[in-house]
């Protein structure tokens, strides 16, 4: 499945190469690459809801980027299991949108690709 996905993205424009980081990772006796993924979610909730969307982006680290008496917008950054973990948590507290965009991989060690 993998090879099929691969070949039609190289068929894509402007994709110029594909890498699967995990082969090339083991290749280069290297551990697994690094990924993260960046989410915009936007939570709606007044009182107690509030604060309680306050104390749970703060311990999954999110920032808030935007804020008024009616919601927040919160950014988060991490693996895809902790963003989907956020989102999640968040839905009974007044979850109305999500921005997301999908996985970014490097692979670790000084070489490039």
């Amino acid at each position: 499945m993998l090879e099929q996905i691969k070949a039609q993205l190289d068929r894509q424009v402007p994709v110029h190469r594909v890498v699967d980081l995990s082969v090339r990772a083991r290749e280069l006796g290297q551990a697994p690459p690094v990924e993260r993924e960046v989410a915009l979610v936007k939570v709606v909730g007044n009182g107690d809801q509030r604060q309680e969307a306050l104390r749970l982006a703060d311990a999954f680290d999110a920032k808030v980027v935007d804020a008024s008496i009616e919601h927040f917008l919160f950014e988060l950054t991490g693996k895809v299991s902790k963003v989907d973990q956020f989102i999640a948590i968040m839905r009974p507290l007044g979850l109305v949108e999500i921005c997301r965009t999908g996985p970014a991989s490097m692979n670790r060690g000084p070489q490039g690709m």
